[in-house]
């Protein structure tokens, strides 16, 4: 059964409707009836704007009763319409002189309940009118005679007819303009799962590698489904079968919306936003008015919708006018992506060559050594760091691994200037704490490799390095952290070095830092991401320690191995 933040099952709708207006001032609830939201203070002189249905779709519609938009609307339980009754209730409850109109998206239960609402309301002498939405390009189908679902269109046509009634236009001036608009919509959703209703499982055979294209907003099937791919594919595909119902081409312009269907996290919207402006500016297609939000949904339905309006003069006055409401996000300062200036992640790390010169293809293998073991240990990391934190690690070292493959122009003659564009790659492209302790540790390690390279300066730009990430890093030897490996690395190398053993300190040095990193299954993180989790989630050796022991050993191995080749 989903996880919700409910109480009883049976009141979700009544405690979501109560904390909706016990934060709003302006709205409250009808004396009658609890599932009608109207406005604190109505004028009764303009028309009343009243939309509704099933709940689950917040902050549609409930979350839209504000100046410049609804008047009120009327709530029905997850995904059923209100009855009539209730409707009819809201339109008494906000009866003026200049009459009323029902915004119904086009599901059957809608249209009959409030289609029924009005005929009562109008038979007792009242003057309402029905604009029915139905926005929904996937439904094509000509002999369906239902006609298309009704999607977050609705919040556009919501918009401009709220701004009408707040300029004092007549009932025929608002429903004329409604239905110019329903019939320049055009919206296509797409969702990698459905949303859950609380108290019952998530419903779907949709599968981990499959996307649903076209789904309606109570998690009913969509017109097809496809291969789960990346979102410049998923996007690339809605905005072509939009181009092609709604006949866009090049030059027109469009007001755009992007829906968030519940629960696609703002990371994921922001990749969604760029590629659909992406899209527009790669068919030369003009995006008059942005938006983006979560502005109907279908519970915790993880997808998105995109709604285009082909607008007039007279639209694009109405949707900038003021509005508020609680569920209103207004449009975004969007910019043309010509205008946008990116960043060339390959472009030449520009650091000057410094330090004396060293046998390049002995540099470059060792390096691709490492390279190789960042690759090659992913999972390995990841599992690890899984136990007591993000479960990234590896995925991030992989990730500086691909930098480094990709980077331009490194100097492999000049180890100092080396490690100074490591730094800098791991600082730019990597981020985050490991970023800033490896840039730390190549920054601070590179100036001991000015004037010759040894053993005593390898020892001596490995203290710098260790002294570095525990000054800034706060880690100590005993924390659990990459400062463990790291420093009996340190420890060893120098015993070994001050008794003269050769090149064989280095072997006994990694073996010592490989140890410790083993032992750290065995401590109690005080610093780091781990030291926020408990004790029994801290049984494996740590990723960072685990990780630093690696590339040691990646490096001693690909140098033997290049030596070995040199003395042939």
């Amino acid at each position: 059964m989903s996880k919700k933040f409910v109480n009883k099952l049976e009141e979700t709708v009544d405690d979501a409707l109560f904390g909706l207006v016990a934060s709003n001032k302006d709205i409250q609830f009808c004396k009658t009836s609890k599932r009608v939201i109207h406005r604190s203070q109505i004028n009764t002189e303009n028309v009343s704007l009243i939309a509704g249905g099933g709940s689950g779709h917040e902050p549609y519609a409930a979350g839209y009763v504000g100046k410049g938009l609804l008047t009120a609307a009327v709530a029905g339980n997850i995904f059923a319409s209100p009855p009539s009754r209730n409707v009819q209730t809201s339109l008494e409850a906000t009866k003026g002189k200049a009459g009323a109109i029902l915004f119904v998206i086009n599901y059957t239960g809608d249209r009959l309940n409030f289609g029924l609402a009005a005929e009562r309301f109008n038979a007792s002498g009242g003057n309402a009118r029905v604009v029915t939405i139905s926005d929904d390009v996937a439904i094509d189908n000509p002999n369906n005679r239902v006609g298309r679902r009704g999607l977050a269109g609705a919040v556009l046509t919501i918009k401009i007819a709220g701004a009408m009634s707040e300029e004092g236009r007549s009932l025929d001036e608002i429903y004329d303009m409604s239905q110019n608009v329903v019939n320049s919509l055009g919206t296509l959703g797409v969702s990698l799962y459905p949303g859950s209703q609380p108290g019952k499982d998530r419903e779907t055979d949709l599968s981990n590698d499959q996307i649903e294209i076209g789904l309606g907003i109570h998690g009913e099937p969509g017109k097809l489904r496809a291969s789960y791919e990346s979102a410049h594919k998923i996007v690339s595909d809605v905005m072509a079968t939009l181009k092609a119902k709604m006949k866009m081409k090049e030059s027109d312009e469009f007001v755009v919306l992007v829906n968030n269907l519940g629960s696609v996290s703002q990371l994921e919207m922001g990749i969604v936003n760029g590629e659909v402006l992406r899209w527009f500016e790669m068919e030369k297609m003009k995006v008059t008015r942005f938006y983006s939000g979560t502005y109907m949904t279908s519970l915790d339905g993880h997808g998105i919708s995109v709604t285009v309006l082909r607008a007039d003069e007279s639209m694009m006055k109405y949707l900038d006018a003021p509005a508020k409401a609680p569920g209103w996000v207004p449009s975004l300062s969007h910019r043309n992506q010509a205008e946008q200036s990116h960043s060339d992640k390959n472009a030449p790390i520009e650091v000057k060559s410094t330090g004396t010169s060293i046998h390049p293809d002995l540099v470059r293998e060792c390096l691709n050594g490492v390279v190789k073991a960042m690759m090659d240990s992913e999972d390995q990391l990841n599992t690890l760091d899984a136990q007591s934190g993000d479960g990234d690690c590896g995925s991030t070292f992989a990730s500086a691994a691909r930098a480094i493959q990709k980077a331009e122009a490194l100097d492999y003659e000049h180890l100092e200037t080396l490690l100074k564009q490591l730094s800098v790659i791991f600082e730019q492209t990597v981020g985050g704490t490991s970023g800033a302790l490896y840039a730390l540790m190549f920054s601070a390690a590179a100036p001991e490799l000015h004037e010759k390279i040894e053993s005593n300066t390898i020892l001596e730009a490995l203290k710098k390095a260790n002294h570095a990430v525990q000054k800034y890093g706060g880690a100590r030897v005993g924390d659990r952290t990459m400062v463990d490996a790291l420093d009996a690395m340190v420890e060893d190398l120098g015993k070994g070095l001050a008794d003269n053993a050769g090149l064989d300190v280095f072997e006994r040095a990694i073996q010592a830092s490989e140890n410790a990193a083993k032992e750290t299954a065995h401590q109690k993180a005080s610093v780091g991401r781990a030291s926020y989790t408990s004790s029994e989630s801290q049984t494996k050796p740590d990723a960072g320690a685990t990780a630093i022991s690696i590339w040691f050993r990646a490096f001693w191995t690909a140098f033997k191995e290049e030596m070995g080749k040199t003395n042939k």
